[in-house]
C-alpha cells in the first residue's frame, strides 16, 4: 500500500531527447528527491546521506502520480544525473526520457 505524500511533483522531458551520458544507464529516466526549502548548500552536504531507503517507500505513490508503470524497478545511484556524486537519485528501468523532481513538503 503506498502513502499519499504532500509534494510538489515535476515532470520534465529531456531537452533534446539526450540521455545522462557519462552516467549509469544513460537514457534511462530519474527520479530526484528534495527535501522543501533546502539549500544548495544543504543540498551539497546532504547529497551523501540522503535516507534513500524512506524515500523508496515513496516511489509507489510517486509512479502513480506521474504515469510509471507500477511495475517499474527503481535503483539507487549516488551518480544518477552525471559523473560525480552531486546529483543522487533513482534510475529507472523501463521508461526513458523523463526526469521527475519530488520536492517533499514537510509536515
Amino acid at each position: 500500500m503506498s502513502k499519499e505524500l504532500n509534494v510538489k511533483l515535476a515532470i520534465e522531458k529531456r531537452k533534446n531527447g539526450s540521455p545522462n551520458r557519462g552516467c549509469w544507464k544513460p537514457g534511462a529516466s530519474r527520479v530526484y528527491l528534495f527535501p522543501e526549502g533546502e539549500s544548495i548548500l544543504e543540498h551539497l552536504e546532504a547529497r551523501h546521506t540522503r535516507p534513500y531507503n524512506a524515500y523508496r517507500a515513496f516511489l509507489p505513490e510517486v509512479f502513480r502520480r506521474a504515469g510509471i508503470p507500477a511495475d517499474t524497478k527503481a535503483n539507487w545511484r549516488q551518480k544518477a544525473g552525471c559523473t560525480c556524486p552531486c546529483s543522487p537519485g533513482f534510475v529507472l528501468d523501463i521508461w526513458y526520457g523523463y526526469d521527475v523532481f519530488v520536492t517533499i513538503k514537510q509536515g
